[in-house]
């Protein structure tokens, strides 16, 4: 009876650990990119500061091109990265019920 128990929790508890897992590595990208989004908005505000004259607004609106492009290049990395994790965790679920079924 109790191994009967252990078998039909086993796949349950994987699940959990999987969907753990996943939830963890996706939370760490968020956060990594809310912290580099706010410093660099941060960077930014005190960039926008030191403009004195037209020269160093041109140079601002120059970088602020620059941040722009880096911003959008790691939104696509963070997006590809997080539809990896995804397509990992499809197959991991798949696998476990597969196995699951093999077991009953």
């Amino acid at each position: 009876m109790e191994n009967t128990l252990e078998n039909l929790v086993a796949p349950v508890k994987e699940l959990n650990e999987l969907t753990l897992k996943t939830i963890e590595e996706i939370a760490e990208i968020q956060v990594n990119a809310i912290q580099e989004n706010a410093k660099t908005s941060v960077d930014s505000l005190k960039s926008a500061t030191e403009i004195k004259d037209l020269d160093s607004l041109q140079s601002y609106l120059k970088g602020q091109l620059e941040v722009a492009q880096n911003l959008s290049s790691n939104a696509t990395e963070d997006a590809q990265k997080i539809a990896k994790i995804g397509e990992i965790y499809a197959n991991g679920v798949k696998e476990l019920f597969e196995k699951s079924l093999k077991v009953a």
